[in-house]
């Protein structure tokens, strides 16, 4: 696999997960804590590279921002997390207008350029909201069978306030004058990151090694094949023609963004979280604790899903064929279909303009040998 690797920091990303933990007055030392517990990572306290990395990360935010103020009103709309949110799913505006991120452009300017095309793109494509999380809205293409639903209508299934939804639809249908304000926002905030290139570059260049060397041997179905039960998923429905790779300092988990249009074909766009190194990574990828098993048997205790699990079984199908044969409107099979992806219950193959689900009974074995596992005391 060809791996193209990005050393230089996104700024403009970088930015905004640091503003994030900012305003809302997050610790990175108690991020990078319930990160080591949740994956039961427990490395010896005097030569942790890790807790080493987040208190260099705190020093350049602390310096960064010390001209701020955490109680400004224009940081807090972009920054402050939107109401009705849990911890799970928390985040803010600005996270929100993530909705495509290439990460290859260390220049903010250029990255907002991106930015903007990218939300035109996507919108001139036509989408479907199926969730919200930490790294903001969980996007899809929608399919050219199925019905197309107003923003308001895809809004109201979000997990947050009414006052959250609102604000939502204000910047999604004024995008390109939010993102020159959240640009300029930012501006001082990525001088000073950019000061302290060398820095992050350096400690950046361990891990990107080791991540280059794995994903040089290994596809992103084997990775979650060996890392079923990660923060998230990277099993896609072909192998890509190439990785493109950096590392997310300020936001402490990472993910994959969307397939990314290349001469060749398709490329895969990955940013490493800054806290998840490969050993990390792998430290509990054969047993997952109780809550997490718990939230996958919870997915087949649902006649639904059970039932869309029973039919991509059968044959790949849509999110529109499975509305029409179970009965159901398309918002409520989108979710269900969303949840079970991204539990790894299902893998979506391309046809043509269409998004097919297929069933992999491989992962729902996999479950019930955890399961087994964990009552027997393996």
């Amino acid at each position: 696999m060809n791996v193209r690797v990005f050393p230089k920091p996104c700024y403009f990303a970088e930015s905004v997960y640091l503003l994030y933990a900012f305003v809302n007055r997050l610790s990175l030392d108690d991020q990078y804590n319930r990160i080591i517990r949740n994956y039961r990572f427990y490395p010896e306290a005097e030569n942790d590279p890790g807790r080493n990395r987040i208190q260099t990360l705190i020093q350049i935010s602390q310096t960064v921002t010390a001209d701020l103020d955490p109680e400004s009103p224009r940081l807090r709309y972009f920054f402050e997390r939107l109401s009705g949110t849990d911890r799970k799913t928390g985040c803010c505006l600005a996270q929100i207008m993530l909705v495509t991120i290439s990460l290859e452009s260390s220049e903010i300017d250029d990255f907002a350029q991106q930015l903007l095309e990218g939300y035109r793109n996507i919108e001139a494509r036509g989408f479907k909201i199926n969730d919200m999380n930490q790294l903001g809205l969980v996007l899809e293409r929608r399919d050219v069978q199925e019905e197309p639903e107003s923003l308001p209508q895809q809004l109201e299934r979000l997990p947050c306030s009414v006052e959250a939804k609102w604000e939502i639809l204000r910047v999604l249908t004024s995008f390109p004058e939010h993102l020159q304000e959240l640009t300029e926002l930012i501006r001082p905030v990525a001088a000073g990151l950019k000061a302290a290139e060398q820095t992050l570059m350096e400690m950046s260049a361990q891990p990107l090694a080791r991540w280059t060397g794995y994903f040089q041997t290994h596809t992103v179905d084997d990775f979650s094949t060996e890392i079923f039960n990660t923060t998230f998923l990277f099993a896609e429905d072909n192998t890509p023609h190439e990785i493109w790779l950096g590392v997310w300092n300020f936001n402490p988990f990472g993910a994959w963004s969307e397939w990314w249009p290349i001469p060749t074909g398709k490329a895969r766009v990955a940013y490493i979280g800054g806290s998840l190194s490969l050993d990390l990574a792998f430290a509990r990828k054969n047993q997952p604790d109780s809550e997490t098993l718990c939230t996958m048997a919870r997915s087949l205790g649902s006649k639904d899903k059970l039932e869309i699990l029973r039919r991509c079984a059968q044959s790949p199908s849509t999110a529109a064929k499975l509305a029409a044969a179970m009965n159901l409107n398309s918002g409520t099979v989108s979710r269900n279909l969303y949840s079970l992806y991204k539990l790894g219950l299902l893998e979506t193959r391309d046809d043509g303009e269409r998004v097919n689900y297929v069933t992999r009974l491989d992962a729902i074995h996999q479950l019930f040998r955890w399961i087994a596992d964990y009552i027997g005391g393996s």
